[in-house]
């Protein structure tokens, strides 16, 4: 397991970027003997904070791209394109992209989120091949750690990533969402990464699919965008 934080790129938090749990999902050991590439995939929470600083910053960092993964209505009352398009003059391009239509708090919402939002992921997924020569790839949801989440393990999975370095990744959330926490009053630990869900998830996913790439061929993503999607993401 590479859960080491001196291994994290501190970029974000040096520049006092406003939305706290944001983080680049590089330099984890990948397919080939390579690792997963900086500055292509950026994991984040809600970006409304954002002022004209980190906006720029974002720029400068490589990032051409916000795919907001919330659902419609939580995205036209917390809209941030307006603010993209003024900071950037349209430098970055944003889209919303609901990962899912609904929660079902009747299963493991990451499960329900694999299953019933296959659609929205095969459309994700199509969009970042479309988008990644462009330059980095910023994607985000409420708190950054569910639907965020579940991407960030496609992503990583797909590369080769062990489950392990995945449960990492995801786990490093309930640090960076104290300050979420506190910003709206609630307990320490009541945005925490409960590892035991993104387990649950992970031993689903195997079992069913075999592997994620099994599982992305499943909801109609093509094998070129995998391999597109692998070539600008594991640096040899």
């Amino acid at each position: 397991m590479n859960l080491n934080y001196k291994r994290l790129p501190l970029e974000f938090w040096d520049n006092n970027f406003k939305p706290r749990n944001v983080r680049d999902i590089g330099g984890y050991p990948a397919d080939g003997g390579g690792i997963t590439k900086w500055k292509t995939f950026v994991r984040a929470e809600g970006l409304e904070s954002i002022i004209e600083q980190d906006a720029a910053f974002l720029y400068e960092y490589g990032i051409r791209t916000v795919i907001d993964l919330r659902f419609c209505s939580e995205f036209e009352k917390n809209n941030t394109e307006y603010l993209f398009n003024i900071y950037t003059k349209n430098k970055i391009m944003l889209v919303n992209m609901p990962l899912i239509d609904n929660y079902d708090e009747t299963r493991n919402l990451y499960i329900h989120i694999l299953e019933s939002g296959k659609k929205n992921i095969r459309q994700v997924f199509e969009y970042i091949g479309e988008r990644l020569a462009y330059g980095g790839i910023i994607y985000n949801c409420f708190a950054g750690k569910d639907r965020t989440g579940v991407l960030s393990a496609l992503l990583l999975l797909l590369c080769g990533v062990s489950e392990l370095d995945v449960l990492a990744d995801y786990m490093i959330s309930s640090v960076y969402l104290r300050s979420l926490a506190k910003k709206l009053s609630l307990p320490n630990n009541a945005l925490s990464s409960d590892p035991e869900l993104m387990d649950e998830f992970l031993i689903y996913l195997k079992k069913k699919y075999q592997s994620t790439e099994q599982y992305i061929l499943s909801i109609g993503i093509s094998n070129q965008i995998i391999a597109y999607v692998k070539d600008k993401f594991i640096q040899i």
